[in-house]
Protein backbone atom coordinates (compact mmCIF):
# COMPACT_ATOMS: atom_id res chain seq x y z
CA UNK A 1 0.00 0.00 0.00
CA UNK A 2 2.66 2.47 0.65
CA UNK A 3 4.84 1.87 -2.32
CA UNK A 4 1.67 2.34 -4.82
CA UNK A 5 0.96 5.61 -2.66
CA UNK A 6 4.37 6.73 -3.61
CA UNK A 7 4.25 5.80 -6.93
CA UNK A 8 0.98 7.66 -7.20
CA UNK A 9 2.75 10.77 -5.91
CA UNK A 10 5.56 10.43 -7.82
CA UNK A 11 3.70 10.09 -11.24
CA UNK A 12 1.17 13.20 -9.81
CA UNK A 13 4.12 15.43 -9.50
CA UNK A 14 5.74 14.31 -12.74
CA UNK A 15 2.99 15.07 -14.45
CA UNK A 16 2.03 18.12 -12.81
CA UNK A 17 5.27 20.16 -13.24
CA UNK A 18 5.72 17.76 -16.45
CA UNK A 19 3.26 17.58 -18.78
CA UNK A 20 0.95 20.01 -17.35
CA UNK A 21 2.65 22.89 -18.16
CA UNK A 22 3.17 21.88 -21.95
CA UNK A 23 -0.28 21.89 -21.64
CA UNK A 24 -0.96 25.06 -20.22
CA UNK A 25 1.62 26.73 -22.33
CA UNK A 26 -0.41 24.96 -25.80
CA UNK A 27 -3.36 26.52 -24.23
CA UNK A 28 -1.90 29.97 -23.75
CA UNK A 29 -0.30 30.36 -26.81
CA UNK A 30 -3.50 29.55 -28.57
CA UNK A 31 -5.73 32.52 -26.86
CA UNK A 32 -2.71 34.72 -27.80
CA UNK A 33 -3.10 33.40 -31.48
CA UNK A 34 -6.53 33.63 -31.36
CA UNK A 35 -6.38 37.44 -29.90
CA UNK A 36 -3.77 38.08 -32.68
CA UNK A 37 -5.81 36.31 -35.65
CA UNK A 38 -9.41 37.64 -34.43
CA UNK A 39 -8.55 41.08 -35.01
CA UNK A 40 -6.37 40.53 -37.78
CA UNK A 41 -3.49 42.31 -36.23
CA UNK A 42 -0.76 41.88 -38.73
CA UNK A 43 -2.98 42.74 -41.64
CA UNK A 44 -4.49 45.82 -40.10
CA UNK A 45 -0.55 47.14 -39.95
CA UNK A 46 0.49 45.87 -43.61
CA UNK A 47 -3.04 47.75 -44.81
CA UNK A 48 -2.50 50.69 -41.86
CA UNK A 49 -2.61 53.73 -44.08
CA UNK A 50 -5.18 51.83 -47.03
CA UNK A 51 -8.52 53.68 -47.37
CA UNK A 52 -11.06 53.05 -44.89
CA UNK A 53 -13.80 50.28 -46.21
CA UNK A 54 -11.90 51.15 -49.73
CA UNK A 55 -14.36 53.92 -49.84
CA UNK A 56 -12.57 57.33 -51.91
CA UNK A 57 -13.37 59.40 -54.25
CA UNK A 58 -12.07 59.11 -58.27
CA UNK A 59 -10.25 61.66 -59.78
CA UNK A 60 -11.93 64.04 -62.22
CA UNK A 61 -11.05 63.57 -66.25
CA UNK A 62 -9.51 66.68 -67.65
CA UNK A 63 -8.21 69.71 -65.83
CA UNK A 64 -10.45 69.96 -63.06
CA UNK A 65 -7.99 71.38 -60.61
CA UNK A 66 -11.06 72.41 -57.79
CA UNK A 67 -11.92 68.64 -58.80
CA UNK A 68 -8.69 67.31 -58.24
CA UNK A 69 -7.78 69.02 -55.24
CA UNK A 70 -11.59 68.21 -53.50
CA UNK A 71 -10.94 65.01 -54.83
CA UNK A 72 -7.45 64.28 -53.28
CA UNK A 73 -8.49 66.07 -50.33
CA UNK A 74 -11.78 63.29 -49.59
CA UNK A 75 -8.92 60.12 -50.53
CA UNK A 76 -6.15 61.41 -48.22
CA UNK A 77 -9.18 62.33 -45.38
CA UNK A 78 -10.49 58.22 -46.13
CA UNK A 79 -6.63 57.51 -45.27
CA UNK A 80 -6.52 58.99 -42.13
CA UNK A 81 -9.86 57.83 -40.84
CA UNK A 82 -8.57 54.49 -42.28
CA UNK A 83 -5.82 54.56 -40.19
CA UNK A 84 -7.71 55.74 -36.93
CA UNK A 85 -9.67 52.84 -37.44
CA UNK A 86 -7.29 50.27 -37.36
CA UNK A 87 -4.90 51.42 -34.98
CA UNK A 88 -8.11 51.82 -32.10
CA UNK A 89 -8.72 47.74 -33.49
CA UNK A 90 -4.82 47.25 -33.32
CA UNK A 91 -4.61 49.00 -29.86
CA UNK A 92 -7.75 46.78 -28.21
CA UNK A 93 -6.63 43.62 -30.12
CA UNK A 94 -2.61 44.00 -28.92
CA UNK A 95 -4.45 44.91 -25.10
CA UNK A 96 -6.34 41.70 -24.90
CA UNK A 97 -3.25 39.50 -25.97
CA UNK A 98 -1.66 41.41 -23.37
CA UNK A 99 -4.41 40.39 -20.72
CA UNK A 100 -4.29 36.67 -22.09
CA UNK A 101 -0.24 36.77 -21.44
CA UNK A 102 -0.80 38.34 -17.90
CA UNK A 103 -3.38 36.03 -17.44
CA UNK A 104 -1.15 32.98 -18.22
CA UNK A 105 1.38 34.09 -16.22
CA UNK A 106 -0.88 34.17 -13.02
CA UNK A 107 -2.19 30.57 -14.12
CA UNK A 108 1.64 29.39 -14.58
CA UNK A 109 2.27 31.04 -10.77
CA UNK A 110 -0.70 29.54 -9.26
CA UNK A 111 -0.19 26.28 -10.93
CA UNK A 112 3.76 26.03 -9.87
CA UNK A 113 2.65 26.57 -5.95
CA UNK A 114 -0.72 24.62 -6.09
CA UNK A 115 0.68 21.28 -4.04
CA UNK A 116 2.04 23.21 -1.68
CA UNK A 117 -1.36 25.31 -0.76
CA UNK A 118 -2.75 22.19 -1.44
CA UNK A 119 -0.80 20.23 1.37
CA UNK A 120 -1.01 23.18 3.51
CA UNK A 121 -4.47 23.41 3.92
CA UNK A 122 -4.55 20.19 4.92
CA UNK A 123 -2.28 20.38 7.71
CA UNK A 124 -4.29 23.83 8.29
CA UNK A 125 -7.12 21.55 8.47
CA UNK A 126 -6.11 18.23 10.48
CA UNK A 127 -4.47 21.24 13.25
CA UNK A 128 -7.89 23.13 13.35
CA UNK A 129 -9.29 19.53 14.18
CA UNK A 130 -7.06 18.55 16.48
CA UNK A 131 -6.27 21.57 18.40
CA UNK A 132 -9.82 23.95 18.09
Amino acid sequence: MKIKTLSFVQHYLTWHYGQAYLDISHVWANFIWFFFNFFSIELLVKTLFAPWKRMGEEYPEGLDIGGTISTWIVNILMRFIGAGIRIFIIGFGLCLASIAFLCGLIVIAVWTIMPIFFIALIIWGISLIMYG
